[in-house]
C-alpha cells in the first residue's frame, strides 16, 4: 500500500496544483476539516502560503499499473486536502472549533 497526502492550492481542485505532496508507505495521520496547516517550512511553490486551514478532504483509493515487482503493492490511498488561506495571527490560532 502507498499514502499520499496531496495538499491543494486555496480555491484550487485541480491535480496539477498542488502545493504539496507527501508519500509515505505508512497511514498519515488523519486531517479534519477546520484543522490547520502550517506551510512555512514546505520548499518551493507553497512558500507564499505560510497558515491554510482545511476546507475538506477527499479520498481516493485506487490500483496502481503492473510495472514489475512492486513491494509496496497495488493499492494507493490518496487523501486529497482542500484549503484555504488564513491570517498568521495567534487568533487564528486560538480560535476554537466551535466557533467556526
Amino acid at each position: 500500500m502507498e499514502y499520499r497526502l496531496e495538499i491543494h492550492r486555496p480555491g484550487s481542485c485541480d491535480d496539477r496544483e498542488c502545493l504539496k505532496i507527501f508519500t509515505s508507505a505508512a497511514p498519515f495521520l488523519p486531517l479534519r476539516i477546520g484543522d490547520l496547516l502550517n506551510a512555512s517550512v514546505w520548499d518551493g511553490d507553497a512558500s507564499g502560503w505560510k497558515l491554510l486551514r482545511v476546507l475538506n478532504v477527499e479520498h481516493v483509493i485506487s490500483e496502481k499499473q503492473s510495472a514489475g515487482i512492486d513491494p509496496s503493492g497495488r493499492i494507493i490511498h490518496r487523501a486529497l486536502i482542500y484549503t484555504e488561506k488564513v491570517a498568521d495571527k495567534a487568533q487564528t490560532r486560538n480560535r476554537s472549533q466551535a466557533g467556526s
